[in-house]
């Protein structure tokens, strides 16, 4: 079954895969633009605006990680439903299911937050609708945030007798700060894509007018034209700096500028400078 928003891609399917999950693989689409070397990643259980059910985030973690080995994929667009939702949260249903013993022994969420965390190419998350919660987490979770500016963005847990657990909590006050993470968090406000992209947490907010999911297509298919192995070191550099203080961050970043000269890429893309040339990455 092809989808609009998927047209004109290779359609994967990852039924018959070894280790592929046994459910879920419905509600999560994926399409590769082999020219552009761009894949699109489509969350898609609309009749539930797009809640994750734990076979959906299997899924995910199984496509995240199948992407990463591909070397024909070299940046990733992660949608949801069309003016709809990006992913309205974690499956509330099966939520209530969950222990406190039982969230320990399976690690709930972590194995989505660590399928993010080594990925190494980067991922660029379309958000159009709601996201909220979990669906939140997710867009955090990605190197690059678009946004339609009536986008609606929100950690409700509170609402719920329950706190974010995958990573809102931290990350919101990484962009944002503390005290305007805290309003959010624990009055359970939402927010808008427009409010997001003036406080810096959304790159780029788009108007009705405007297709996010096509824009963050080009971002993705710009971004893939440069070398892979150059553009994967940049992205572990800017981690570096939210992950660790400023000396430890520079000296990753100067190990990681270091290694940078030994790429076939470097002399390409120097060689093309000096002479004036359009560089042509072996991405090697």
């Amino acid at each position: 079954m092809s989808l609009p928003d998927l047209e004109g891609l290779d359609l994967l399917s990852f039924a018959t895969s070894e280790n592929a999950p046994s459910s879920g693989s419905s509600d999560v689409r994926v399409g590769i633009d082999r020219a552009a070397a761009v894949a699109v990643v489509q969350l898609s259980r609309p009749a539930k605006r797009n809640a994750l059910t734990q076979a959906m985030m299997d899924h995910l973690v199984f496509v995240l990680n199948q992407l990463d080995q591909d070397q024909g994929v070299r940046a990733v667009v992660l949608m949801g439903t069309r003016r709809g939702a990006f992913s309205a949260g974690v499956d509330i249903s099966e939520l209530t299911q969950l222990t406190t013993g039982e969230a320990h022994q399976r690690r709930f969420l972590g194995d989505l937050n660590g399928a993010f965390e080594r990925f190494s190419k980067p991922i660029i998350a379309a958000v159009e609708g709601l996201a909220l919660g979990g669906g939140f987490e997710v867009a955090l979770s990605c190197d690059i945030i678009y946004a339609a500016e009536d986008a609606t963005f929100g950690l409700p847990e509170v609402s719920i007798g329950t706190i974010p657990g995958a990573g809102g909590t931290q990350r919101l006050v990484r962009a944002l700060g503390k005290y305007k993470a805290m309003e959010l968090i624990l009055s359970r406000q939402t927010i808008s894509g427009q409010e997001l992209a003036q406080r810096g947490l959304v790159s780029r907010a788009f108007g009705t007018s405007d297709d996010v999911v096509l824009e963050a297509k080009k971002l993705a298919a710009r971004i893939a034209a440069y070398s892979q192995p150059v553009i994967n070191m940049a992205k572990q550099a800017v981690l570096a700096a939210e992950n660790n203080h400023l000396d430890a961050g520079m000296a990753v970043e100067k190990q990681l500028y270091y290694m940078t000269f030994s790429l076939d890429d470097f002399k390409a893309g120097t060689s093309a400078f000096l002479n004036k040339q359009p560089p042509e990455f072996k991405h090697s």
